[in-house]
């Protein structure tokens, strides 16, 4: 409040006709007069009465007709108190404010997950480096051992009926046993 009296003395200067302006309006529209009391135009301005825009009923010369003869023409509450109020709104005004807020951090809070969605489906989607293939070698063999239930005749204490078989075969080659067990069907992979 004590910017807006450091502002008084300026009132009606040729440079600060958007003061003047500012003020009557204020004062017009809030239906006050000075900043706490009328009587600041008085102490803070060289002026002998407030302007016009203090009266209740406004018309050329009434504050200096008020001031002289009724003073109760005169808005007798000062305009700090309502422009403060004004400036902090109404509980409808501080409603929708705070529904602003809270709709600008969900749309922050939507724009961050957003990013990081976006950065976790980037860096998710790159596939896996792959294993490097072993190196072609012709003489690499693997054994494959299995075991099939003895041929009719055998007895499992004769070392060639056991039911054990070995196979070398070269790497990338698929054995198989056929359903009897007493066949091996070997084929090469392309």
């Amino acid at each position: 409040m004590i910017s807006l009296k450091s502002r008084m003395p300026n009132y009606g200067l040729q440079h600060y006709q958007w003061l003047t302006h500012t003020w009557n309006s204020f004062q017009t529209e809030f239906e006050c007069c000075g900043v706490i009391y009328f009587t600041d135009w008085l102490e803070m301005t060289e002026m002998e009465w407030p302007p016009d825009s203090c009266c209740s009923n406004q018309y050329p010369g009434c504050a200096r007709h008020a001031h002289y003869h009724d003073l109760s023409d005169l808005h007798q509450e000062g305009c700090g108190p309502k422009i403060y109020g004004f400036i902090r709104g109404t509980k409808q005004l501080q409603a929708l404010r705070f529904l602003g807020v809270s709709i600008g951090v969900a749309q922050i809070l939507a724009m961050a997950l957003t990013l990081t969605l976006l950065w976790a489906l980037y860096y998710g989607r790159q596939a896996p480096e792959p294993d490097p293939p072993p190196p072609p070698d012709a003489s690499a063999q693997h054994a494959v051992t299995h075991t099939a239930p003895a041929a009719p005749g055998c007895s499992h204490t004769k070392k060639s009926c056991s039911g054990t078989h070995v196979a070398m075969a070269p790497s990338g080659t698929h054995v198989a046993m056929a359903p009897s067990g007493l066949q091996i069907e070997m084929e090469r992979l392309a």
